[in-house]
């Protein structure tokens, strides 16, 4: 049997005491450190979730005209395209930073030839200060179609297209508007024009009784752009109310002007033979289609812009004479050059990215108009007006049965 001391025990019974102490203390702070940690976790976690409303002024005007946001329906459209715009940040972000380079050519543009300045966020949404092409022909930063172009006295060839000429493409635009306002009567109805097209919404208003665009039930296409511009104005010019306050716009470029009067063969030989590349040239002159340029009787002169702050890092010599000029493959070579450009200059890379746009859908086994509709981000009513007869036999919709979910081309 051992013995054990009473002063050994009552030592040993106190240190046992107090590391249980200190253990029991030390588990309620970090229970306590959790709880707070956890608290704090879940109040950010449920402030980050709080989204507020976007800002809506309460009087808004498109060039004069006041919209009426009272009517819950137009308020409705406005803040749906405020909403996308707003958190499709990379998108108007562009917008805002390609404004700088953009705005101060439109706006003179527009002060030209009388078109209320406003018109000027009609470029944003349609073209996004990009020389594109849509899948309807439609070219440029104004997105004229050729016909309209060349009735506005546009050249386009194969070695030019003036459609992407943003100064002389802006002014058929205005043209066009000013076409549409001694048609329409109101800016207002003429921004909607530029979509559907004058002779267009005339008929709508037509078929409809009405001489007011806000009164229309119209293809969502159509319904949707008076608000896309209008979201355009209201972030483009107060940027920090939709969260852009930290973007700094593009500066200008910075050209002069030059007539030229005789034909150049091979250009990019011209543009290092002046002082820049060729690829600083076109950026100034994206309307030439080519590497040469013929001026014909029909042509006569025309004017260039020189760009006045091109950087240029090769170090490769001149030869004497540009290789086109010696060359009896030319015409071959010129071809070459000229597909490549068309396709990485002219056309848009949103051109490539869009889907092709169906038509029609033909019904499937188990589907109905609600499912349709969803499919293809329609209201039930879009579908009864894109299929006439089809609300009276809504509820008999049959497999193999072909409904038209677009507008036709």
């Amino acid at each position: 049997m051992i013995f054990i001391p009473n002063t050994c025990f009552n030592r040993i019974f106190k240190f046992h005491f107090f590391w249980l102490i200190a253990m029991i203390l030390r588990s309620l702070a970090c229970l306590i450190v959790a709880l707070f940690l956890f608290g704090s976790c879940k109040e950010n976690n449920q402030n980050s979730m709080q989204i507020q409303d976007l800002y809506v002024p309460d009087v808004l005007t498109f060039a004069g005209d006041t919209i009426p946001l009272r009517d819950q329906d137009i308020k409705e459209r406005l803040e749906r395209e405020l909403w996308i715009n707003t958190y499709w940040q990379s998108n108007t972000a562009q917008w805002i930073k390609k404004s700088g380079k953009w705005f101060p050519l439109i706006d003179s543009i527009l002060k030209a030839n009388n078109i209320p300045e406003d018109f000027k966020y009609l470029v944003a949404i349609e073209s996004g200060f990009e020389n594109v092409s849509s899948n309807k022909g439609a070219v440029g930063f104004w997105q004229l179609m050729e016909p309209t172009a060349k009735e506005f006295g546009l050249i386009i060839n194969e070695e030019i297209d003036q459609r992407l000429d943003p100064e002389k493409a802006g002014t058929a635009a205005c043209l066009l508007l000013k076409r549409g306002k001694t048609s329409l009567g109101t800016w207002t109805a003429v921004a909607a024009s530029y979509n559907i097209g004058i002779t267009g919404l005339k008929k709508v208003m037509d078929s409809q009784y009405s001489d007011n665009y806000y009164d229309l039930l119209i293809n969502q296409e159509t319904g949707r752009y008076l608000f896309r511009i209008l979201a355009a104005k209201l972030i483009l010019s107060q940027p920090e109310m939709y969260g852009f306050a930290a973007l700094e716009p593009y500066p200008q470029w910075t050209y002069k002007k030059q007539v030229l009067d005789s034909t150049v063969v091979d250009l990019a030989f011209w543009c290092r033979k002046n002082g820049f590349s060729y690829k600083c040239f076109r950026l100034v002159n994206p309307w030439i289609r080519s590497n040469s340029i013929h001026i014909a009787d029909s042509i006569g002169q025309i004017t260039i812009s020189i760009p006045t702050n091109c950087k240029t890092y090769t170090s490769k010599q001149l030869p004497i004479n540009s290789i086109f000029q010696k060359d009896s493959s030319f015409d071959s070579q010129k071809a070459v050059f000229q597909n490549l450009v068309n396709k990485k200059d002219m056309i848009s890379q949103k051109m490539a990215e869009t889907p092709k746009i169906e038509e029609f859908h033909e019904v499937k086994s188990g589907e109905n108009l609600s499912l349709i509709a969803l499919k293809y981000q329609l209201s039930i009513e879009e579908l009864f007006e894109l299929n006439p007869g089809l609300k009276a036999k809504q509820n008999k919709i049959t497999k193999g049965l072909k409904l038209r979910i677009s507008e036709k081309e």
